[in-house]
């Protein structure tokens, strides 16, 4: 049985310690991307590591060596593109797919009562088809040359420039796929999951090779869940338990720290991603932005460290991670400190992922590893209340270890534990209202499109006004996960403001998109790295959810600005809506 080390990280990263991003020398760790990324052949530095290669590494990599040695280390731009255009290839990894489940009219568009957002849900359905993938053929006979890592499974992307699975945009997706009666296809997204569990140790950031050094949120298990609520597929459960367990026992491997507190010690995780150098996909902004922001310093894998940690959390980038001098959330890129700080949300996805693990064993008969597991559940509940909870504001703050202190700003992950289920049962009815007047105090849920990311206004993507699928899920599920009539109604009504949001930006703009903006509301966000993308897997996926679970009562946007006395109705209806 698994012992439990406790291990303080707060250490300097120091580059010959560092592995390179992924093992795949092209795309992640060479001259050759050095100098593709900073010749600034494409406006996105994804598009040069989605690739693929006319010929093999060895001879790719000996052929721009040659360049070099002709041009004194110091090829022109025009050499360089020449060069990419005759080793590489724009052709996609992929081709279009047409799920075998597909259906234009699922069951729980039986339950939704307005008539427009019927056909939006019945749109939304519709979009799945265009998001679906299966990887070409070539790519299974020539895997060496593409940065895609092949899966056998058709998919669904999330729109865009993601062109391949991302891990914790999955978990939305399924639950979509689910609710639309497509439950071979969230299947085969489960199975393809694991795969990439199986050939790299871990479910990376997303399915492409120079993601290899890091994960994303690990809700594997919960995607099961999910899965064997709708079916209960025990097989499918028999033949891949041991995977649940393999990504517990890799976050318990590699992202664990103690810290002390009150005179006790207590176990967590963090984000942590340790890899040399910049992000492949994003090489050439994190290269200059560690040059320019901080000039004097000649190593820089810290700050690549922290970018890619806050990368693997999915909340890239925000204030979230900004760690000042004096503790607090100001400033800009160059205050990341994602490392320094305990997040909430990790940890309450954690514990729910070893609870399920110790449930499913339960249900497979396998009592021994069922104990494990839930004692260390027990455990991970335990220290998230007594590290993370906050009793003077009554909710849970990510953790500075650098200052031993907690960081009380609003971010939507702060409920977490009740969406997780990793609030013990006395404490719930405890802390529930306590919640409750924390998330109307802040004036988080106060915003005509939907819950911001934040309240602080940075410029950074995953900060105000944006509001992220994810965020607004996290909500709404904390608020339903408090078991209370109070609770119930609050997610009815985020959920109302989300649905009523993107289906006015949707009757406007005829698409999705990964993020909106709070202010105004159906508008799509902005504020990153690159522009906003269209598709968009979660943010249909909660759609989904939120007319499946309150159908009856939601109203359209057109319906809700014409009639000032819809609320009123809508609280009524709502007496009649079980919530799932």
């Amino acid at each position: 049985m698994r012992l439990l080390i406790l291990v303080v990280a707060i250490t300097a990263v120091v580059a010959d310690d560092l592995p390179p991003s992924c093992s795949k020398p092209v795309y992640c760790n060479s001259e050759l991307l050095h100098h593709v990324q900073m010749a600034r052949l494409y406006d996105d530095s994804k598009t040069f590591v989605d690739l693929q290669m006319r010929q093999n590494e060895n001879i790719t990599l000996a052929a721009f060596q040659e360049l070099l040695n002709r041009t004194n280390n110091n090829p022109s731009r025009d050499q360089i593109r020449q060069f990419v255009n005759e080793y590489f290839d724009e052709t996609s990894e992929l081709e279009n797919w047409t799920p075998p489940d597909i259906t234009e009219n699922p069951k729980f568009l039986t339950k939704v009562r307005d008539e427009k957002l019927r056909q939006f849900g019945k749109d939304i359905v519709g979009i799945w088809p265009t998001l679906a993938r299966k990887v070409r053929s070539i790519v299974l006979e020539k895997p060496d040359q593409f940065s895609f890592v092949p899966v056998t499974h058709g998919f669904i992307i999330p729109g865009g420039r993601f062109r391949e699975i991302y891990y914790w945009d999955t978990y939305w997706i399924v639950e979509g796929l689910l609710i639309s009666d497509m439950k071979e296809t969230a299947r085969g997204m489960i199975e393809n999951l694991i795969e990439l569990l199986r050939k790299i140790g871990h479910i990376p950031n997303g399915s492409r090779w120079y993601y290899q050094e890091r994960s994303q949120p690990p809700l594997l298990s919960a995607m099961m869940a999910l899965y064997f609520k709708y079916t209960k597929d025990i097989q499918f459960l028999r033949d891949n338990i041991q995977y649940l367990e393999k990504e517990m026992n890799y976050w318990l491997d590699t992202h664990i720290i103690s810290i002390s507190k009150d005179g006790e010690t207590f176990t967590l995780l963090r984000y942590y991603s340790p890899s040399a150098g910049p992000r492949p996909e994003s090489y050439r902004e994190d290269y200059e932005n560690a040059h320019t922001l901080d000039s004097n310093n000649t190593n820089h894998n810290e700050f690549y460290a922290d970018i890619k940690s806050a990368a693997e959390s999915g909340w890239d980038f925000s204030t979230r991670w900004f760690l000042t001098p004096e503790g607090d959330n100001k400033g800009n890129l160059s205050q990341i400190s994602t490392r320094n700080i305990i997040p909430v949300d990790l940890n309450a996805i954690f514990a729910n992922a070893v609870q399920n693990t110790a449930n499913f064993l339960g249900i497979l008969k396998k009592p021994r590893r069922a104990a494990h597991w839930a004692s260390i559940a027990r455990q991970w509940r335990s220290n998230i209340e007594k590290v993370l909870w906050n009793d003077e504001d009554g909710i849970w703050y990510d953790y500075d270890i650098v200052n031993g202190k907690h960081r009380q700003y609003f971010y939507p992950s702060n409920v977490a534990p009740f969406w997780m289920k990793a609030v013990d049962r006395e404490l719930s009815k405890k802390h529930a209202p306590r919640v409750i007047d924390y998330l109307q105090e802040s004036k988080g849920l106060s915003f005509p499109g939907g819950v911001p990311s934040s309240l602080v206004r940075s410029g950074e993507q995953w900060d105000f006004p944006n509001v992220w699928p994810p965020a607004v899920g996290i909500v709404i599920g904390a608020l339903e996960g408090m078991g209370t009539i109070e609770g119930n109604r609050l997610a009815k009504e985020v959920c109302q403001v989300w649905v009523w949001a993107t289906h006015k930006g949707f009757s406007k703009n005829k698409q999705m998109f990964e993020k909106y903006d709070a202010e105004v509301p159906g508008r799509f966000g902005g504020g990153g790295e690159y522009v906003v993308q269209e598709g968009f897997g979660w943010a249909n996926g909660l759609v989904l959810e939120c007319l499946a679970k309150y159908g009856p009562a939601l109203k359209s946007y057109d319906e809700l600005e014409n009639n000032s006395s819809s609320e009123a109705s809508s609280d009524s209806d709502m007496e009649n809506t079980s919530v799932e």
